[in-house]
């Protein structure tokens, strides 16, 4: 029996033996680390059990994790200081404002003086309001109105709810774990094993193989037998647990069992190739729409497809599927969107293209200048910024489509007002050309990344460089020399906090804005460079595409591999070597779907099947 079979097994022995099952199972969860049980957290934390949430909380994150459990910490102690302020208990008070409080001193020094100001108030909650106006205080800036403890934890909740479900390093635990049905047989079955081995009069060599059939602890030698059997999960389970008994055995004998697995054949996914009858020019940039219902890929020669899905019987909700082929749909007008370029430098050129919000308007550029389109009719509203240098990557400021940030071909980053058509500001930091933007609108900030591996973080405020970090190449992981001029590439996670930064060698995940890195992968096992990688849209999975035509898909929480796709599974029989993807690109609501830009012109669409529901999880009988 594995250490952590055994330890589970433990726990459900604990569980039997004292019947405190609620007890057992949030140790359970908090011990095991892989399921934050917010009903749980909810009900001590409205009950005022302050200690046991921050003691709950322990086994998931500290403090000095990242700001929201730094915040998430801070909220719970502020609260306890509250409440013994109210209580009248100032010594208690004090207690806490030395223990608890001032480790938040360094960042949040002026709210903890003033916090300290309170212990002065002979009546804490009719003063309080008149405290808040005196020092400064906004509901924003920490010391609500109090009012009762009870309406004042209710408030505690919500707002550590907002910060759970927001920290990385919590948000992929609040589902419980689906345990595979062979797995939860084993431990069913290995505490059952363990009672008869372990109970009054052990039974060593004790074997059950099945709880659908009594089973006793026998008895000592010389002992008589009772008259009828006794089942020992009628004895010693808490009542109304064996129906549970966590009724699990019946849905093993009706489900079916999940094995991880590696997809080699077409029969093994569902996969879609768009329909193109153009000539076949690799594509170089590949994108959703944000509505979900369309492709946009950019091929080598400047020219960009839109593939659109219709709404019909076929397909209800108009969004991009393998099951329903869309149309490579053109306007009206007959317009074509295609990109000015140079003659002399197409070779050279790195395109790049970014699309508002709202699905209306595409910024692009393939080493000519940078177009504005209207995706309506693909007419080119305007052009701009003519080389050199030449744009080598665009990002729309998240909170004003006016304002792009444009990276160059002679490593600055330049700040473009496209009604105005002006430049507002240029960062200089790189030593490389720019090959990635991405904006974060809850830090305010933008990071930009080079060929040459270096990341910066700029203040979208003053636009002043706060950050800078070089990729950690890991030594003799990759098989080969690294490019020497290998583009980078960033992108938020949805928490806007955690950034991935993908090269060549590795894909990596930072922490902005100190560019922190704490996950590190490398395809160790294939001498392949990584392309592209991005997230999935809920932000669980990363897509990576290889350049020996695989796709690596890995669990954010553990950056390691849940599923690999050989190219024989999508790609015609006997594919090329020289057909791979170049670029991927994740759907945004389908957390499960993702496109692949190829070298031979060809645009991929890739799900799991139906059956499974996810990557990663092949149903066998």
């Amino acid at each position: 029996m594995s250490s952590l079979n055994r330890d589970l097994v433990f726990q459900i022995l604990q569980f039997l033996e004292k019947e405190k099952f609620e007890d057992t199972l949030h140790n359970l969860e908090k011990e095991s680390g892989v399921f934050f049980n917010m009903k749980y957290f909810e009900e001590i934390v409205t009950n005022g059990e302050l200690d046991k949430a921050e003691n709950y909380l322990s086994g998931f994150t500290n403090l000095g994790d990242n700001e929201f459990s730094k915040q998430i910490f801070f909220e719970i102690r502020k609260q306890k200081y509250f409440e013994g302020l109210e209580r009248g208990d100032n010594a208690k008070a004090v207690e806490i404002l030395q223990k608890d409080l001032r480790v938040f001193a360094s960042s949040k020094d002026d709210l903890v003086n003033k916090l300290t100001l309170l212990l002065s108030l002979e009546n804490f909650r009719f003063h309080l309001f008149n405290v808040r106006k005196v020092l400064g205080f906004r509901e924003s800036r920490g010391l609500p109105a109090y009012g009762d403890a009870k309406a004042a934890r209710a408030k505690l909740f919500d707002k550590l709810k907002r910060f759970i479900e927001n920290n990385p390093l919590l948000r992929d635990k609040l589902q419980f774990p689906t345990l595979n049905n062979s797995r939860r047989r084993t431990l069913v079955t290995e505490s059952l094993n363990l009672q008869l081995q372990l109970g009054k009069n052990p039974k060593p060599k004790a074997s059950i193989k099945s709880v659908r059939a009594d089973h006793t602890y026998g008895q000592p030698h010389g002992a008589q037998a009772p008259s009828s059997v006794t089942n020992p999960l009628m004895v010693s389970m808490p009542r109304g647990v064996p129906d549970m008994m966590p009724r699990i055995m019946d849905e093993a004998e009706e489900s079916k069992i999940w094995k991880l697995t590696e997809i080699t054949q077409p029969s093994q996914l569902r996969s879609l190739r768009l329909p193109d009858n153009s000539m076949s020019v690799k594509i170089v940039r590949l994108i959703y729409t944000n509505s979900g219902g369309a492709i946009m890929a950019l091929a080598y020669n400047a020219v960009h497809k839109l593939w659109k899905w219709q709404m019909n019987e076929l397909n209800s909700t108009g969004k991009a599927t393998t099951s329903v082929c869309p149309q490579l749909w053109q306007p009206s007008t007959g317009i074509s969107m295609i990109n000015s370029t140079i003659e002399e430098n197409l070779e050279d050129a790195v395109p790049c293209f970014a699309l508002s919000k709202n699905d209306s308007y595409l910024i692009s550029a393939s080493g000519g200048e940078i177009s504005l389109f209207t995706m309506e009719s693909f007419k080119t509203m305007a052009t701009f910024m003519l080389p050199p240098p030449a744009a080598t990557s665009i990002a729309f400021h998240p909170n004003d489509n006016n304002i792009i940030a444009v990276g160059m071909e002679d490593s600055s980053v330049q700040i473009y007002n496209v009604r105005l058509d002006e430049v507002k500001s240029k960062l200089k930091g790189h030593q490389k050309r720019v090959t990635s933007l991405a904006f974060s609108n809850v830090l305010n900030v933008l990071v930009s990344s080079g060929a040459d591996a270096q990341l910066c973080v700029w203040s979208s405020d003053e636009w002043d460089k706060q950050a800078s970090k070089f990729l950690e190449i890991p030594s003799g992981a990759f098989r080969r020399t690294p490019t020497p001029a290998a583009p980078t590439r960033v992108q938020f996670h949805q928490d806007q906090v955690h950034l991935l930064a993908v090269h060549e060698t590795q894909i990596a995940i930072y922490e902005a804005p100190k560019l922190e890195c704490y996950k590190q992968w490398v395809p160790r096992y294939s001498s392949a460079s990584i392309t592209d990688a991005t997230y999935s849209c809920d932000g669980r999975l990363i897509y990576a595409s290889l350049a020996d035509g695989a796709v690596t898909i890995l669990t954010l929480a553990t950056l390691t591999m849940r599923c690999q796709i050989s190219p024989t599974a999508y790609l015609p029989s006997n594919p090329s070597p020289r057909v791979y993807p170049l670029v991927i690109a994740a759907h945004p609501s389908e957390p499960n779907q993702f496109a692949l830009g190829l070298t031979d012109g060809g645009v991929h669409v890739l799900e799991p099947l139906h059956a499974e529901g996810s990557w990663g999880y092949q149903s066998v009988t």
